[in-house]
């Protein structure tokens, strides 16, 4: 009998045992080594898979917009020192943007000194970027058609009514706010609940659109420009593992790095998917679970995914840095310091989508007066760094929270869970 009971309690162990294996085999990280294998040993496979990864990045997709609309209405219409949470957060996105774009200027200016003029021969490429107007300023943040933002996923206008939305509802009876916040926070658990349904399938994602991006990239063309990739990916590193980590521990007073080992399920996300906007559910949940209040994540995550672009801010001032280079035109110090500035307010523009800084490239090259043509050199480098890029940007949104929600519990009668 007691032999019958340890062979049970063995079995029982060894069957857990191998549960965890599995659960460690079947993630994230598993999921990207997986596609960098497959596209490196199986280009040619890749159309047959890719499918895989549209599903989960449509679905995540699919999710976002309303998860945003209610999570910042109930945030803003139940919470309390709206400004505490708001006003911090934008002033740590416009200094994180602001080292970007000076960094990635600077290290722009170095490694660029040895390009010569008209190294790649860039064919034209169409484009239907309009110039600055006021116009078109007020249509990319005030919405007239709310059903037209959510089908064209314009996550600013969605925030703008969110917000406008919330503000209003401080002012009507207690029992209908009441009521409209209820059905809010009712709403964001059910989304909630399905984005973690949805979020088990992300190895399978991951590995699918690994598999499709590496298997189509031009290597060839890209590592013509061999300063440029060590320039971008000089500055990334600067940025993402010296400035921001040293940010969170002076305003934290913690170490940054078992923060980082919290957010690499958002950080793999964001490096496979190359869009920010699909990545915020899965920074929600990570920052969560790592002990950042609901509050704090509902208001600065989808304010970080419009606004607080800090790769592409030093991504895109290197590359006009470079355009300007191959076209031959010699940049004074002042026309260096109006790039930093084009950079930071075309970054906060840019959809959080694959490949979704091609129409501000095309504006900021107008703005600089460089040829159209040198859009084919955005072109042929952006598959290549759309993806770390983007999880730099999810990375700088990660960090901020965190200080924003450190330094609230830090402050007396300041309630933030």
């Amino acid at each position: 009998m007691r032999q019958r009971c340890q062979s049970g309690q063995s079995f029982i162990l060894e069957s857990c045992a191998q549960m965890t294996f599995l659960r460690q085999i079947y993630s994230v990280p598993a999921g990207l080594l997986l596609g960098i294998a497959l596209a490196l040993l199986f280009p040619a496979g890749a159309p047959y898979l890719a499918w895989l990864g549209q599903i989960f990045l449509s679905v995540l997709k699919l999710l976002i917009l309303p998860l945003i609309l209610v999570s910042i209405f109930a945030s803003l219409a139940g919470g309390k020192d709206l400004r505490r949470i708001g006003g911090r957060a934008l002033l740590y996105y416009l200094l994180t943007t602001t080292v970007a774009a000076t960094l990635g200027t600077l290290i722009g200016l170095t490694f660029s000194q040895g390009v010569p003029v008209g190294l790649l021969d860039l064919p034209p490429v169409q484009t239907t970027g309009d110039g600055f107007s006021i116009e078109r300023l007020i249509g990319n943040l005030i919405p007239s058609n709310l059903f037209a933002s959510l089908a064209a996923g314009n996550i600013l206008h969605i925030v703008f009514v969110a917000v406008i939305a919330a503000l209003a509802s401080r002012r009507i009876g207690a029992d209908h706010r009441a009521t409209l916040l209820g059905g809010a926070r009712a709403l964001d658990e059910l989304l909630m609940n399905l984005l973690r349904g949805v979020i088990k399938l992300a190895p399978i994602g991951v590995a699918a659109l690994v598999y499709a991006s590496l298997a189509r990239m031009d290597w060839a063309g890209v590592f013509q420009l061999r300063s440029f990739v060590w320039a971008v990916g000089l500055a990334a590193v600067l940025h993402s593992g010296v400035f921001l980590p040293t940010l969170y521990r002076l305003r934290t007073g913690r170490s940054p790095w078992p923060f980082v080992a919290a957010c690499r399920e958002p950080l793999l996300t964001a490096l496979s998917t190359a869009s920010s906007s699909a990545t915020y559910p899965v920074s929600k949940q990570a920052l969560e679970d790592a002990g950042v209040s609901e509050r704090v994540t509902s208001l600065t995550l989808p304010l970080g995914a419009t606004l607080n672009m800090d790769g592409s801010a030093l991504y895109q001032s290197i590359l006009l840095i470079f355009m300007s280079q191959l076209a031959g035109a010699d940049l004074s110090p002042l026309q260096a310091l109006f790039i930093v500035l084009l950079t930071m307010a075309s970054s906060s523009g840019t959809a959080g989508i694959p490949s979704g800084g091609i129409a501000m490239m095309a504006f900021m090259l107008d703005l600089l007066g460089l040829p159209q043509t040198y859009l084919a050199l955005y072109l042929v480098v952006d598959r290549f760094f759309d993806n770390p890029i983007t999880a730099l940007n999810v990375w700088g949104d990660l960090v901020v929270a965190a200080i924003v929600d450190r330094e609230l519990r830090d402050e007396p009668m300041v309630p933030v869970g």
